[in-house]
């Protein structure tokens, strides 16, 4: 009986495996006085947490307030071009 070969999956994972053991010594650490920019990093968390609750009460202009339900819809409209080319694929037959 012949012998069984491995299968592709389990060489490609080898493969990652073996290539990722020496990336750890490739990246540089970080340095060592890191508390202005712990410092700056709470400043901009604090700033987008105060402009957070603005951003959900965003309008559209007066002039523009008639086609709010258009404006609502537009986003889910590549989700159905996805679904679309989906059906046109298999009305071909996913040639």
């Amino acid at each position: 009986m012949a012998a069984r070969r491995p299968s592709p999956l389990l060489l490609v994972l080898a493969v990652c495996l073996l290539a990722a053991g020496p990336l750890p010594s490739v990246f540089v650490p970080p340095a060592r006085g890191g508390s202005e920019l712990a410092a700056s990093a709470a400043a901009v968390g604090a700033a987008i947490a105060a402009v957070a609750p603005q951003a959900a009460e965003a309008r559209l202009p007066d002039e523009f307030v008639a086609f709010a339900p258009i404006v609502d819809v537009l986003p889910i409209l590549p989700i159905f071009f996805l679904l679309l080319a989906f059906l046109w694929q298999a009305s071909v037959g996913f040639r």
